[in-house]
């Protein structure tokens, strides 16, 4: 006959603690002091106490009801100091705070968008939300000329934000997975019988997303064993002209590029007199949808968003606020196939 399972209680009364004391330490929760959840924790390991399933969906359930009754905000910062520099199509943080704003009442919250600049900066923003009462915050992400600080009252908040230009401080975050995307990518290329290519990015695009583009291209060489002629280092000019992208394609005879910034290529291989795409491609890495002209993968921002309001409703039941060390992140890659026409058939 199997014994009984191992129950709260039973921990409970082994630990001299309540049962409420020991369903904390067993989620985490920073309402127990750290030496007492991990004296229960490794009391409940000893007991051979596993958690049931069904009562663990049940308790969410309850939860997430109550958030239902009681509406609670979550707020998303947006560092854009106007809406012409966010608010169309194509801009990722508009499509990513519709996402956002979507998801929210799944957890049965509101999403409430608050503007850092309009409010005044970080500080007057802060009063703002500890005047509302509001704990859990979505960071989108800054225009190209912000600062990349942040700074709040952090162990007041469950923060997560929206890829890494935030580099100050290390916020858990939703962020795309640049290796899977530089591989596919890259496969799609090889595919279309492009041996030659390389990467471009500006400087300042490279360090809102601490290099990691560049990471991952020379490691796409590396599991490749790309031969070193056909090797082409990646092209991070401060400023991207016409002359320095020509010299680049002359020097390393480059058959296709990978690009963050379409616009440029389209004005700058026209001047060079590269026909698109007879004699050179192109390919965009995160397109923020559908585009009958850009080829490329299409990152869908809608679903980052999404994700940013499951990893804040996580770090709020597990009373996570402040800055987690290690703070976790999620890397996602839904990435989908746009054809367009900057690059040549697949070859048959």
């Amino acid at each position: 006959m199997n014994p009984s399972p191992v129950t709260l209680k039973d921990i409970a009364q082994a630990a001299g603690v309540s049962v409420m004391t020991v369903s904390y330490a067993l989620r985490g929760s920073k309402q127990v002091a750290a030496a007492t959840r991990d004296r229960i924790q490794e009391l409940a390991r000893k007991m051979g106490y596993a958690p049931d399933p069904m009562m663990s969906r049940l308790a969410t359930y309850r939860t997430q009801k109550k958030r239902t009754e009681r509406r609670e905000t979550l707020a998303w910062l947006n560092l854009h100091p106007t809406e012409a520099t966010w608010k169309f199509r194509g801009s990722h943080v508009l499509e990513a705070f519709e996402g956002a704003q979507k998801r929210a009442p799944n957890f049965g919250y509101s999403l409430d968008m608050f503007s850092v600049p309009q409010l005044g900066g970080w500080a007057a923003t802060n009063k703002v939300l500890r005047a509302r009462g509001i704990q859990g915050l979505v960071i989108g992400q800054p225009p190209d000329d912000d600062s990349y600080v942040a700074e709040l009252e952090w162990k007041y908040f469950a923060t997560v934000a929206i890829g890494r230009a935030i580099q100050s401080p290390n916020l858990p975050r939703v962020v795309l997975n640049h290796v899977e995307a530089i591989n596919r990518l890259i496969d799609q290329l090889n595919d279309r019988g492009y041996r030659r290519i390389g990467l471009v990015m500006e400087k300042e695009a490279c360090r809102k997303n601490a290099f990691r583009n560049v990471s991952a291209y020379h490691g796409a060489c590396e599991r490749r064993e790309t031969p070193p002629d056909q090797r082409v280092p990646p092209l991070l000019p401060d400023a991207l002209t016409a002359e320095i992208l020509g010299q680049w394609i002359n020097e390393w005879k480059v058959e296709a590029i990978i690009v963050n910034r379409p616009d440029q290529m389209q004005t700058f291989l026209p001047q060079l007199g590269l026909q698109i795409p007879r004699d050179i491609g192109f390919a965009h890495l995160s397109l923020p949808g559908p585009d009958p002209w850009i080829s490329g993968f299409q990152m869908n921002p809608e679903y980052y968003g999404s994700w940013a309001v499951d990893l804040v409703h996580w770090l709020l039941n597990r009373e996570e606020k402040g800055l987690p060390d290690p703070a976790p992140t999620l890397n996602l890659t839904t990435l989908q196939w746009n054809e367009g026409q900057t690059l040549r058939p697949v070859k048959t």
